[in-house]
């Protein structure tokens, strides 16, 4: 992303003062070289503060005492230009007034007034980057770790403040906080771009899908239990039916279904409508009779069942309960002991004599013996009681899933007794006519053509299917294989350059297999013996500060490589030199030959970022290093130089002298 720094300015609370203003170099490696206490470091927080960060890091005393505003000119892509700016905070850890502007050809106003808050430069920031707004939490929970890519995220890559740029335990700003940290970790396949803006809606979509996927299956479900009810009805109406001699004589099997029975009814109308005789069985009522009274002692037999199965269900649970608590009272007894098996690794190194006084005796070799077989046999017990809890929850699924089926069933049994006691109420205020006949003929049409048009509703099962085929066209779109073969490639293209610049520093290790570990954050090194060693395990904080330059500019030669990646393109060094000699020593050349040499190798691989990125690349670097370190070089130039000894009086620290009369 086309995203470099134009200028910083401070405008003074004393608005007779003039603005200060620090002008940048688009391309090159620009250097602000000075003496200790200059302000050079305070450019960072500045540049930082204006991103919308959450503290205000600008010290407070004469910097802030004397700014009123702290602001940014930014250049963008197409000659677009932004101008950030933000109050200062006086007593609050940062201010939320800021002011914005965003167009072409613009100039730092002489004075400011807010115009806009923090979220509103987030959100342009984010908008100018091209970042989504969809996260990667798979609940949809937007918060958090997994919360969608902002702007502020890649500020990571953007600044090598002093405590960062040889820190042996954090690699990029700001992930000394574990919060950014994870955070960073979580979108890193986003930085990569081995995900995009169009993956997010994808698995955005895959959401949505899954949330109405689940809907509409219960919805399902919900009809599936609807027409399973219908089987105990049927069943009554059939032997109705037959009853009334509307049905031919059948043999009814056993696994007759809901629809095998309405097929048998669905004739019932037609028939009696033909015209045909009706002739009631002989022995219909009888059968009828019989049926009834087989229900009525299959229910009460189901009933028993299930009495039975919810007592063995109940004991079961406090089987489990109780195994549960006796595990916790064992899990206590072994924490007590585990000290046994460390005063065990002591007595064996005394065999003759009690470690503790010294003594000729065993008594003490004894009794952590007996400690020692204590705490086993509890670990046996503890084992067994893991066993035993995987028996008795598969046996309690086992009991769970019987007690559905019977309560299934007992429904079943009583929806055809109610429709067959039903019709015995009826005929016995009523004789079998044709008026009896035809009045439950109506009632049987009734009831199918319900039943019909429910069980016809097929729009769910269709956007169920519609739903399940996109799913599948998506996955085929988000394939992880193909992600983590992006991750693989872009991760290979990174460690390649940092090998480059490594060599460049004659870091330690730079000749081994360096590899990025994104998991950590963090770079690993695989020797020719197979040994892998972490960046905090190669000691040194001059090679400390060389992975880590060397890391920052790798990624972004990465970043440039892809189109409108969301990174800015432009990062700030707070001196690296530092680990050669200390701040302190304000001297601008070292007596140290080796460290010079050193000190020149920075610059040179800062110089070769510029020519491999072929111009696209902005380097802000804050040192107290003079200018032999760089001479030579064609993309390093010198912006400021902050002594005591400058010709210009009010060029010597970043407030000048003129703010403070």
């Amino acid at each position: 992303m086309e995203f470099r720094i134009k200028s910083i300015f401070l405008l003074p609370k004393n608005s007779e003062k003039a603005i200060r203003m620090i002008a940048f170099a688009p391309d090159k490696v620009n250097v602000i070289t000075g003496g200790s206490e200059k302000g050079k470091s305070t450019l960072i927080a500045i540049v930082d503060y204006c991103l919308a960060s959450s503290k205000c890091r600008i010290p407070t005393r004469k910097i802030r005492s004397f700014t009123e505003w702290f602001g940014i000119h930014i250049s963008l892509a197409d000659g677009q230009e932004l101008i950030l700016a933000r109050r200062e905070p006086g007593e609050l850890i940062a201010s939320g007034e800021m002011f914005m502007r965003h167009d072409v050809g613009l100039i730092v106003p002489q004075k400011i007034e807010s115009n806009c808050s923090v979220t509103d430069v987030k959100k342009r920031l984010n908008n100018i980057a091209g970042l989504s707004d969809l996260s990667f939490a798979e609940d949809g929970n937007k918060v958090g770790f997994d919360s969608h890519p902002s702007f502020r995220d890649f500020t990571s890559f953007l600044f090598q403040p002093q405590y960062i740029i040889a820190n042996q335990a954090s690699l990029f700003y700001r992930t000394d906080s574990m919060a950014h940290r994870q955070k960073l970790i979580s979108i890193f396949n986003y930085v990569l771009q081995a995900v995009d803006n169009s993956y997010l809606e994808l698995k955005e979509e895959l959401k949505l899908i899954d949330r109405k996927l689940y809907e509409l299956n219960r919805e399902l479900e919900k009809k599936q239990r609807g027409i399973n009810r219908w089987l105990g009805e049927v069943r009554g109406y059939h032997m109705q039916a037959r009853e009334f001699g509307l049905l031919s004589v059948s043999e009814v099997t056993d696994d007759w279904t809901t629809i095998d029975y309405i097929n048998s009814l669905n004739i019932i109308p037609q028939r009696l409508n033909s015209g045909v005789a009706i002739e009631m069985p002989l022995d219909s009522i009888t059968k009828t009779s019989n049926r009834i009274s087989e229900l009525t002692s299959q229910e009460l037999n189901v009933a028993y069942e299930l009495q039975g199965l919810k007592h063995r269900q109940e004991l079961l649970n406090r089987l489990i309960d109780g195994n549960v608590t006796y595990r916790n009272d064992l899990l206590k007894q072994h924490g007590r002991l585990k000290t046994s098996s460390w005063f065990n690794t002591l007595l064996s190194k005394h065999v003759e004599e009690c470690p503790f006084c010294l003594s000729k005796t065993t008594n003490g070799k004894d009794y952590i013996a007996d400690l020692i077989k204590t705490n086993q046999e509890i670990i046996a017990k503890g084992v067994q009681l893991n066993d035993n809890s995987t028996v008795l929850k598969s046996e309690l699924r086992k009991i769970s899933n019987l007690v559905y089926e019977k309560v299934a069933n007992l429904n079943i049994i009583r929806q055809e007794l109610d429709v067959l006691r039903k019709s015995s109420e009826d005929n016995n205020k009523q004789l079998n006519t044709m008026n009896s006949i035809y009045r439950f003929v109506g009632n049987l049409e009734k009831e199918l053509t319900s039943y019909h048009s429910f069980s016809n509703d097929t729009i769910t099962e269709v956007e169920i299917a519609k739903l399940e085929a996109r799913k599948q066209v998506i996955y085929k779109q988000i394939n992880q294989d193909v992600i983590e073969n992006k991750v693989k490639k872009a991760k290979r293209k990174i460690t390649d350059a940092i090998s480059f610049y490594a060599n460049i520093f004659k870091a330690e290790n730079h000749t081994e297999l360096i590899q990025f570990n994104e998991k950590d954050l963090t770079l690993t090194f695989l020797s020719d013996s197979g040994r892998t060693d972490a960046l905090y395990e190669i000691g040194s904080g001059s090679n400390y500060m060389a992975y880590h330059v060397s890391t920052i500019l790798a990624f972004h030669e990465f970043f440039l490589t892809k189109i409108n990646h969301p990174c800015p393109n432009f990062i700030f060094f707070d001196q690296p030199t530092q680990v050669y000699f200390p701040e302190k020593n304000d001297n601008e050349r070292t007596e140290k030959n080796e460290d010079e040499i050193r000190v020149n190798r920075i610059f040179e691989a800062l110089n070769k970022a510029i020519v491999r990125t072929k111009n696209n690349l902005q380097v802000i670097v804050l040192e107290h290093v003079g200018e032999y370190a760089w001479q030579g070089l064609e993309n390093v130039i010198k912006v400021k130089r902050w002594r005591d000894d400058e010709e210009d009086n009010d060029d010597r620290a970043l407030i000048p002298n003129s703010w403070f009369d």
